[in-house]
């Protein structure tokens, strides 16, 4: 039985781990690799106040083509249930494409995330053709149903990312078997304890009812305190409070299916990390583990030690996070 979290010094990782030892000792390491995630870079067309990469217009960082080959030959070697497109705005690299077709070529299931907007930029011109017939599958963000909501995180453009939604939907995406579309929602925007199934019921209700939009299956994602939602936090003196509240809602069920230990972070400089909000807050592999995509050995990265850290108890609270 877990004991409850009652002080300060419960939001230690340290405390953490002890706690996930405490229901199952062998979630500490990995177990396999069916998700290998792909950071390109940090370039974005957004400056979203939840962004745990901070990521912005001015980002500069950007996988280069010999790691992108090298993520290419790893993802065939490897061979995961799915190949997790990331950024930044992936849509933005001009690299995509041709990664796209490689793994596609090998027969590998690829998802391209996207915060929408960007496949509007030039830069992203041809973009959505080439991911539908590719047969790419895409998790859009969709953050909020209001306006005001959107805004909030993501500017005035919310109208602009539900008119892809429609031309997506076009394209074929939520319409057929081989192109599926799920959308994405932070819970900045509407509680850690709101219910995925009712929120999904509400996004139904808004786009699908209403507007016509289809999609899939939608995704909450605990904000995590990280990048520019923890600047904020911080701000506000409520850091330690978020994280306190994170660790109070401990889930023993969220620890035998914690994603972290059937995924692989590769990043724009070919460094590994166990998730991409590990990648943000600074962290690579855990000590002694391949810390780099030349150094990567299949066998010892699915049998690793994790490396949890103060945000991870996102994962752990509740429902846990995706």
């Amino acid at each position: 039985m877990v004991e409850p979290l009652r002080t300060a010094t419960d939001i230690s990782p340290a405390t953490l781990e002890r706690s996930i030892a405490a229901v199952r000792p062998e979630a500490l390491y990995a177990e396999r690799i069916d998700l290998l995630q792909v950071n390109l870079g940090r370039r974005c067309n957004s400056s979203c106040t939840h962004c745990h990469q901070s990521c912005s217009p001015s980002c500069t960082e950007a996988m280069d083509e010999p790691t992108l080959d090298a993520v290419s030959r790893i993802a065939r070697e490897v061979r995961p249930a799915l190949v997790d497109i990331t950024g930044g705005s992936p849509e933005l690299h001009p690299g995509l494409p041709a990664l796209v077709s490689r793994l596609r070529s090998a027969d590998l299931r690829t998802q391209v995330r996207t915060n929408l907007t960007a496949l509007l930029e030039p830069e992203a011109e041809g973009v959505i053709d080439h991911l539908a017939g590719a047969g790419v599958q895409l998790l859009a963000s969709l953050p909020a149903l209001t306006a005001e909501g959107y805004a909030c995180q993501r500017g005035d453009r919310l109208q602009t990312a539900l008119s892809v939604l429609e031309r997506l939907n076009d394209a074929g995406w939520a319409r057929s078997d081989n192109l599926r579309l799920d959308l994405s929602v932070d819970s900045s925007g509407y509680g850690a304890d709101c219910s995925e199934c009712e929120l999904t019921a509400r996004y139904r209700a808004a786009l699908t009812d209403d507007l016509g939009i289809h999609f899939n299956d939608l995704v909450l994602i605990t904000t995590m305190p990280i990048g520019r939602f923890r600047a904020a936090l911080e701000r506000r003196g409520e850091y330690e409070a978020y994280l306190s509240g994170l660790a109070e809602r401990f889930n023993p069920a969220t620890v035998a299916g914690l994603s972290c230990r059937t995924a692989i972070e590769i990043a724009w400089d070919g460094t590994l990390s166990d998730c991409d909000f590990n990648l943000a807050a600074g962290l690579r592999t855990a000590e002694g583990e391949p810390a780099h995509i030349s150094e990567f050995d299949t066998e010892r990265l699915a049998r690793r030690r994790i490396r949890f850290a103060p945000h991870c108890w996102a994962c752990t609270a509740g429902a846990g996070s995706g």
